[in-house]
């Protein structure tokens, strides 16, 4: 019979954990057996885990030329220095989770925070001098995208209509019916038509010709009143108009259309250039003025006349209490306004740059935040009367289309008593905004306006604030704002205009990055449909988008949802396809990317037939990656095994773009970790065996370890990597090893190892 080697310990192993002892351990063989060396010792699984080598350099042994990646926390690997070397030391690509994602890098105007600073340039830098290649993810997906930006491009175009200081009782003032509807005229052999794209802003406009030099009131343009004007009552006319010929002249007047008897003769200079036609005036004794009338007689030429308001001139809504810089800022400075917080800053415009006045208060907020974390406050001497209606109004635009301003009242000690919210979306044009309150606090004593949740400039001007006085509402007509669609043709170029500027810049601020998933997550589970291009595709509760000429477009999506493909088309794909190789170039090696592949074939064919329809139309897909986010026990090798022999059998490269292996808890036993490591081992074992050499484009692992700040929205409460919270090696840092090898490493470690597992 055989001897064997039998090992007889004379001392406990523990003693050996102290470091001041006389003992030594005596490892002999007894007589008639074979006599031990080293490598016969036993390792516990611990010290097996703790003498493997760095996991990319198993990679670079057994799977050269397949990078090895992790999925990192940009801020994370720039700010903690264990978790940047766990990092460099494991792997060979890393791929950002968001820093590189549209949200993160496109700012409200369209333009691109990864220049130098950024910290999509700090991430690159410490990346590059690593030695570790970057993965750009990624271009197109449907969420994690700015869509103040986007939805700028596709919304319709506000049309403001406001009477201002102006009880408009006109009819058709701005020919917007197409016809001159409510207008009546005559003489001197004129004429009068309504023509499109003659008015101000290339709308409708009432054009008058007058053949030959005559009297200005031998032709004229009139709209007959529904009552007589009201003797002391002041009222204001206002339109815009120009000539086909310099000094030309045109005279406004109230007529009695009766007698003929007029008042407020009033003569304008215009030339070729619009030019604001403004008189006010008090009745003066004519009790039976019933006619307004634009006389144009005096020369012979064509007249474009647009925007006619008539009507009572307004008083304030309220008893303002702001005056001077307060109010309209026309000092140059801000006067008592007090402004703080987010980096932002409290200036004026440059001359002229007020709401047709020399100045008026910009605000700037640098970055998105929350609407309140920058604010703009007066703060009055005395509280606000608890019970009283207050009214604030002034003028507004902002450089980005939808920006919030919002109003509130606070104490200006304790930051108490906070009412009155109201938030105004504002346009890129002044527009004059109005929101009444009523205090409900006997110590509030300070008006804000916040300003902090969208980067960009505020403009503020003509700012009214008191005690709300009875006007009679019917003769006060309310701003009113219209939208104008826009074409899909129009939608469609404005979209890929901004995608082909997106991963044109991108791709130049990223040189190094050859490597990009160009479209994340494209297909719906359940119904495998395209996502946000067939009828019912969306996510979670996104829905239909609507458009109404009132209210403008809602595009009912979550708050960072954009679907390109809706406004776009089918081929948004094929595009983002076709300018990423422009701009990366021949080397780039371009992916989609999806979920569930492992567990929805019908999934997977539906990507598969995604990619081919890119390379049908322009584009061409290198590669396909598979998230696999799969839970322990849940996943089979059948259907790994399947996954992976269909998407090499479409002869593109494959990637395993986000692994991990959840365990349903965060204290895993014994067992569940050596499960977790199992699944790990076999989908990296399938990996290998069932996609050839040439097209596997790399494994990447999703996040480094179970740390609780990894995983705040990612698989919370759970232990899926390959570290634990402290970076320490896990069994499945073993699996996804043995994996990579293609064996189990261990199996010829012995006790020449065994001190470096203590030490």
């Amino acid at each position: 019979m055989k001897l064997k080697k039998i090992i007889i310990p004379v001392c406990a192993a523990a003693l050996l954990m102290t470091g001041c002892y006389d003992e030594k351990m005596d490892w002999h063989t007894p007589e008639g057996h074979y006599p031990i060396v080293s490598s016969d010792i036993p390792l516990a699984l611990a010290e097996k885990i703790a003498n493997y080598d760095y996991a990319k350099n198993y990679m670079a042994q057994y799977m050269p030329g397949v990078p090895l990646g992790l999925g990192i926390g940009a801020d994370k690997f720039l700010s903690d220095s264990a978790y940047a070397a766990t990092a460099i030391n494991n792997f060979q690509m890393f791929t950002p989770g968001n820093c590189m994602k549209h949200s993160s890098v496109v700012k409200n105007d369209g333009s691109l925070n990864a220049g130098p600073g950024s910290t999509v340039q700090q991430f690159l830098t410490k990346a590059t001098e690593a030695g570790i290649e970057v993965y750009g993810h990624n271009f197109i997906w449907h969420t994690q995208q700015n869509q103040t930006y986007l939805k700028s491009l596709v919304a319709p175009e506000m049309k403001v209509e406001t009477e201002g200081d102006i009880a408009n009782i006109l009819v058709n003032g701005d020919f917007e019916t197409g016809d001159l509807t409510g207008w009546i005229g005559w003489g001197n052999g004129s004429t009068r038509e309504c023509v499109a794209g003659a008015g101000v802003d290339g709308s409708y406009g009432a054009v008058l010709t007058n053949p030959k030099d005559a009297n200005l009131w031998d032709a004229q343009f009139c709209q007959d009143l529904s009552a007589p004007l009201v003797v002391g009552k002041t009222y204001v006319m206002r339109f815009e108009a120009k000539s086909s010929i310099s000094g030309a002249q045109i005279q406004f007047c109230a007529q009695n259309s009766t007698d003929y008897s007029a008042e407020a003769y009033t003569t304008f200079d215009v030339g070729t250039d619009w030019t604001t036609c403004e008189r006010e005036f008090t009745v003066a004794s004519n009790d039976n003025l019933t006619r307004l009338c634009i006389n144009f007689g005096g020369s012979a030429a064509t007249y474009y006349i647009d925007n006619v308001q008539f009507g009572e001139k307004v008083e304030d809504p309220m008893n303002n209490v702001l005056v001077g810089d307060d109010c309209d800022f026309e000092g140059g400075t801000t006067g008592n306004w007090g402004s703080w917080g987010n980096s932002s800053t409290k200036t004026v415009t440059e001359k002229g740059g007020g709401y047709k006045s020399d100045y008026a208060m910009v605000l700037n907020n640098p970055e998105d935040a929350n609407q309140w974390s920058a604010q703009c406050a007066y703060t009055f001497d005395a509280p606000l009367v608890n019970g009283q209606t207050y009214i604030i109004q002034f003028w507004a635009k902002s450089d980005v289309a939808g920006a919030p301003l919002q109003f509130q009242v606070q104490n200006s000690t304790t930051y108490g008593s906070q009412e009155g919210y109201n938030t105004f979306e504002l346009t890129t044009d002044w527009v004059q905004y109005e929101h009444e309150y009523t205090c409900s606090k006997d110590d509030a004593d300070r008006i804000l306006l916040n300003f902090g949740k969208t980067a960009a400039n505020y403009y503020i001007d003509n700012v009214k604030f008191g005690t709300k006085r009875q006007i009679n509402s019917k003769r006060r007509k309310a701003t009113t704002v219209t939208y104008v669609f826009k074409t899909a043709e129009q939608k469609r170029e404005a979209l890929l205009g901004a995608m082909k500027n997106w991963i044109e810049n991108m791709a130049a601020a990223c040189p190094q990055v050859k490597q990009w998933d160009v479209v994340n997550e494209p297909i719906t589970d359940g119904s495998n449909k395209w996502r946000g291009v067939d009828q019912g595709a969306w996510m979670n509760d996104d829905s239909e988008p609507q458009e109404d000429p009132t209210t403008g477009l809602s595009l009912n999506w979550e708050s960072d949802h954009f679907y390109w493909g809706y406004f776009i088309g089918k081929d948004y794909a094929a595009k983002a396809f076709q300018y990423a190789r422009q701009a990366i170039g021949s080397d780039a090696k371009l992916y989609v990317n999806d979920y569930n592949l492992e567990t929805s074939p019908g999934k997977l064919q539906a990507l598969i037939e995604f990619a081919d329809y890119i390379d049908a139309n322009g584009g061409h897909v290198d590669g396909i990656g598979t998230q696999m986010h799969v839970t322990s026990g849940a996943v089979t090798q059948d259907q790994v095994d399947y996954m992976f022999k269909t998407m090499a059998a479409t002869g593109k490269l494959v990637r395993i773009s986000e692994l991990d292996v959840a365990v349903g808890t965060s204290t895993p036993s014994t067992e569940q970790l050596q499960e977790q490591s199992d699944t790990y081992q076999m989908i990296i074992t399938s990996y290998k065996q069932n996609v050839p050499t040439a097209q596997q484009g790399g494994i990447c692992i999703w996040t480094l370890s179970d740390a609780a700040d990894e995983h705040e929205y990612w698989i919370p409460d759970d232990a899926p990597n390959l570290f634990d919270k402290n970076y320490a090696r896990k069994i499945a840092y073993k699996g996804v090893c043995d994996g990579i090898a293609g064996k189990d490493i261990s199996e010829d470690f012995g006790g020449e190892l065994w001190y470096n597992s203590y030490k």
